[in-house]
């Protein structure tokens, strides 16, 4: 999983992307970006895959939990307890889609929807931090690491 070092509270922790097609979606993301994506070996992972740049955790790709969702990528922000921040959810008249749950042995998770229709994640590690440096600065403004370079 990922190699971060670091855990940030309250800002972007790990992105996914949930896939009607994961396989066609590693090749896609692989081409588009340099990234290599194989599925976790561990049969409960699912087929979600790990995307690499350069040995570096970027992303995660599986497939969808609803054979009728679309395509959809997920942004994490990373939480010490995301039972605390499902409470904040509906106190801001937010939505648990999911409520925390485990995910193996590297953290727990909890999807959420605001008052607008988004959708955003929690992420509270265990063993997997997320990606710790998701934003760089250059100029002054945030930008996307490159794991999600073109060119």
């Amino acid at each position: 999983m990922a190699d971060a070092k670091t855990f940030v509270v309250n800002a972007p922790a790990w992105i996914d992307l949930s896939s009607t097609d994961p396989a066609g979606s590693r090749d896609y993301y692989s081409k588009l970006f340099g990234w290599k994506a194989e599925p976790e070996k561990d049969p409960s992972a699912g087929g979600y895959a790990i995307a690499r740049l350069d040995g570096k955790d970027v992303a995660g790709i599986g497939g969808t939990q609803d054979p009728n969702a679309p395509s959809a990528w997920m942004v994490y922000i990373g939480t010490k307890d995301a039972d605390a921040v499902a409470k904040k959810v509906e106190a801001a008249g937010g939505k648990v889609v999911a409520p925390p749950f485990e995910v193996m042995d590297v953290g727990r998770m909890a999807v959420f929807q605001d008052p607008t229709g988004a959708f955003i994640s929690a992420w509270e590690p265990k063993t997997m931090n997320g990606r710790a440096e998701l934003t760089r600065r250059r100029e002054g403004k945030a930008v996307l690491q490159e794991g999600l370079r073109l060119g």
